[in-house]
């Protein structure tokens, strides 16, 4: 289910997707603000960190409550793909990672 379908199941049922979302934003950033000095060390320090980029899946789960709660997070997540939405959900991201870097691979309006 892409994330589009799922904002329509959610209205279907009177959740708040915006909501929930940032919940899980912030869940996700609070992560990366605690990993951030063990990451920079493997880095080599301070010197290079706005030299490189690294994509991390995160595993979240949501409760009766819709409250996340975090269960991994993958350094190496997988990019293969077993169906045409993961193979275009996949795609997009890696365009979108290139784009944040500074790389302009396709034009972005087609």
């Amino acid at each position: 289910m892409s994330l589009q379908q799922l904002r329509k199941e959610y209205a279907k049922v009177g959740v708040d997707y915006n909501e929930v979302f940032a919940s899980i934003k912030d869940l996700i950033i609070k992560t990366c603000f605690a990993a951030e000095q063990p990451i920079l060390q493997c880095m080599g320090g301070n010197k290079n960190k706005n030299a490189c980029f690294e994509i991390y899946g995160f595993d979240v789960i949501m409760d009766a409550n819709l409250r996340p709660w975090l269960l991994e997070v993958n350094v190496s997540p997988s990019l293969s793909s077993s169906s045409p939405l993961d193979k275009q959900i996949k795609t997009t991201l890696l365009s979108d990672s290139l784009y944040l870097v500074g790389y302009r691979l396709i034009d972005r309006k087609q």
